[in-house]
């Protein structure tokens, strides 16, 4: 049987409406590459695929051996790794740097030739993801989600985990003045204090957000501090200090941002009845997805509901999860899995002028000129963030008195 949408939708707005829920949105590159930039119409910021081409391009200008070496780590990260996109590509660079010894050669370069590499790339990720000031809209839809924040009065805080460098959430959260919390304390260079994480009497009121930056950010760097090596919060820079690749490892006990954020990720998890929401995420991170599926399939409450821009492919990690389990849903815009289900999209009743504020968001509906001829099939839109964040304007707007 076809999945209802407006079922989905309605029962989506209950729970984030909720305020004494567990709520954690997880967010991908989708969600930067939404925003068009003034003008050109053209992705603000590019999305995995273009940020690998834009890599790809800084490698090669190195030299012919770059280049080389470049294609050679790239087949080997799809033959292993299952894709060739910039995230698994770093991290193969940096394995290669740890294990290349003096004067030998990996994938045909020196130590000092694959930390150049490695330079190139992270400098063109922090150059791709700081858009000129001109090409940022006034509004973007993270203003909208902004704003959804700031309305809803919660007895628990919304957590948004995101894999992007860029700081455009930062950006809307701070003009629509929403108090956020980032596991970085102090005044005048704020550092990481994993213990934040750990401890919730060491971080704000539930009344602040909490915005946890899996990958790291432009805006974090290393700096010595009396003989001691800190990360820090500052300026976003051309540098890309801290671009953190999925499969980096970390020592436990130095807990750096990737290992401290990810063993908040499942601490949120271990929550009974805990939703998390993903957007412009394709689950195409190992390392996510195991701490997510590995959750999911506890005992316990714990729901993801996956808003996908384009169908999941049949076989992929999340319908192979979708499909096993009930408290998994992957809704994408043609096709969804629900209850270990998959099936189109077709509305048990048409749109009402009741319903058609948060659905005509939600839906793209196949309507036809004819007033009388009710259309019943369309495009489940909410994996589109744009859309998504509309969505939460509706539902803000509808908490006022």
């Amino acid at each position: 049987m076809p999945h209802d949408p407006r079922r989905i939708v309605e029962a989506l707005r209950d729970h984030l409406s909720r305020h004494d829920k567990p709520i954690a949105l997880l967010f991908g590159a989708g969600t930067s590459a939404a925003p068009r930039t003034v003008g050109t119409n053209q992705p603000l910021v590019p999305s995995i695929a273009a940020l690998t081409a834009l890599c790809a391009t800084a490698v090669a200008q190195l030299g012919a051996k770059y280049e080389a070496a470049w294609n050679q780590i790239a087949a080997e990260s799809l033959a292993v790794d299952g894709d060739a996109f910039i995230e698994s590509i770093l991290s193969r660079v940096r394995l290669k740097v740890d294990a290349v010894g003096a004067g030998e050669s990996l994938a045909g370069l020196t130590r000092d030739e694959l930390l150049a590499v490695q330079d190139g790339i992270q400098q063109a990720i922090a150059r791709a993801v700081q858009p000129a000031e001109v090409d940022i809209p006034a509004d973007l839809p993270h203003h909208a989600l902004a704003r959804w924040l700031g309305r809803m009065t919660r007895q628990r805080p919304v957590e948004i985990f995101t894999t992007n460098y860029d700081v455009l959430i930062e950006r809307a959260l701070e003009d629509e003045r929403i108090p956020t919390f980032d596991g970085f304390v102090g005044g005048y260079r704020p550092f990481f204090s994993p213990e934040s994480l750990a401890q919730a009497e060491s971080a704000p009121a539930p009344s602040w957000a909490r915005l946890w930056k899996i990958h790291g950010s432009v805006n974090w760097h290393w700096l010595e501090v009396r003989g001691v090596r800190r990360i820090v919060r500052t300026e976003p820079s051309l540098s890309g200090e801290l671009i953190l690749p999925s499969y980096e490892k970390y020592e436990e006990s130095r807990k750096q941002p990737y290992v401290a954020i990810l063993d908040r990720l499942v601490r949120f998890l271990a929550q009974d009845d805990a939703l998390v929401v993903t957007v412009g995420y394709s689950f195409g991170d190992q390392h996510i997805n195991d701490v997510l599926f590995e959750a999911l399939g506890q005992p316990s409450r714990t729901h993801l509901v996956a808003l996908q821009f384009a169908d999941p492919a049949d076989g992929s990690a999340l319908a192979v999860a979708a499909s096993r389990r009930a408290n998994v849903e992957a809704l994408g815009p043609e096709k969804s899995w629900i209850g270990g289900v998959a099936s189109e999209w077709r509305l048990n009743e048409p749109i009402t002028n009741a319903t058609a504020r948060f659905m005509d968001v939600a839906f793209d509906s196949d309507a036809t000129p004819d007033p009388d001829e009710a259309a019943l099939t369309g495009r489940f839109m909410l994996g589109d963030f744009d859309r998504f964040c509309r969505f939460l304007e509706t539902m803000s707007l509808a908490s006022r008195p």
